[in-house]
């Protein structure tokens, strides 16, 4: 096994798993560890070592599976010397109000509370399913593409990985409370509070379901409303692909980008304010992979067809940025 290991990434090969077992057996002597830790792990060790065309398929999605890791540490650190002085709560209410403000019947109305009185429960149906798929749309969209246009699929694993890595740090530096905890909540930031599906509460209810609330009881931070990495995440699909997409094709993702855009502000995730700066740091990532990228780029062929007898060291060059 070690001799096939070492067929494949040399004299380290013992190293491409070492972030997600490390991380997985600290949760476990911590009582901490989860199925999904495990499962992931799992995953990450098969790809890393079953064979030449899954060590191709590791190390490019590597910036996803490297997202999976840090998303998931995140809530171990992301409130280390934060006090609730430094958090966003009214504040930037108030300048979503003074930029963005409706005046309704004398009364100066945030998008949010304007978009409120719209609620019906079709319309909050229509918006959980961007807010229920999202995950699963990102990584089909890249599955597709990495048998497809291996660019493409190299393209939106950087840029997913480049718009989270500025988002977490924003997170860290700027937290900010979203709309739905300013209402519950106040001025006061408390770094104790839950987090909460907010009006995706309505679609468990309507459904009988708990998906949404036993999804956000995971969530790292209550604080992590700026910038809204949801509105970036159709977005990542249309810039990795809009030189080749089909008419249909960015159509369905400009859709896509538009009804998540809305969703987040009408659930009352969201201040208008972080949904665009969602949209400029996914922007921002994009122009920046895709310069970085574009030297490297070959023919449109999809990532399976390249040579299974690259060494590692070359494989692991052309992944990179």
């Amino acid at each position: 096994m070690i001799q096939h290991a070492r067929s494949l990434w040399g004299a380290l090969w013992w190293l491409p798993p070492l972030p997600w077992l490390g991380y997985t057996l600290a949760l476990t002597a911590a009582g901490l560890v989860r199925w999904d830790h495990l499962v992931i792990t799992a995953l990450v060790v098969a790809a890393a070592y079953a064979s030449h065309s899954t060590r191709r398929f590791f190390l490019h999605a590597l910036p996803l599976l490297l997202l999976v890791l840090v998303f998931d540490s995140m809530r171990y650190w992301i409130h280390l010397g934060v006090d609730g002085s430094s958090i966003l709560t009214c504040s930037l209410r108030d300048l979503e109000r003074t930029l963005f403000g409706v005046r309704v019947h004398g009364e100066r109305l945030t998008p949010n509370q304007l978009l409120a009185r719209l609620q019906t429960p079709l319309l909050d149906v229509l918006c959980a399913v961007p807010y229920g798929l999202y995950l699963f749309v990102l990584c089909g969209h890249f599955l597709y593409l990495y048998f497809a246009d291996c660019n493409a699929a190299r393209r939106l694993a950087w840029i997913a990985f480049g718009t989270h890595l500025l988002g977490f740090v924003t997170y860290r530096l700027l937290p900010a409370a979203p709309p739905w905890y300013v209402d519950a909540h106040g001025c006061a930031a408390d770094l104790a509070a839950t987090n909460s599906p907010a009006g995706l509460t309505r679609v468990d209810a309507l459904l009988g379901v708990a998906y949404f609330r036993d999804l956000y009881s995971r969530g790292a931070t209550v604080f992590g409303a700026l910038p809204s990495l949801h509105a970036a995440y159709p977005l990542m699909g249309l810039f990795a692909t809009y030189h080749r997409a089909s008419l249909p094709s960015r159509a369905l993702q400009i859709a896509y980008a538009a009804l998540m855009a809305f969703a987040a502000i009408y659930l009352d995730h969201h201040w208008l304010l972080d949904v665009l700066l969602g949209v400029l740091y996914v922007a921002l990532t994009a122009f920046v992979v895709t310069h970085l990228l574009r030297e490297t780029e070959t023919t449109h062929v999809g990532c399976n067809t390249s040579p299974d007898a690259r060494p590692a060291h070359e494989l692991a060059r052309a992944s990179s940025p």
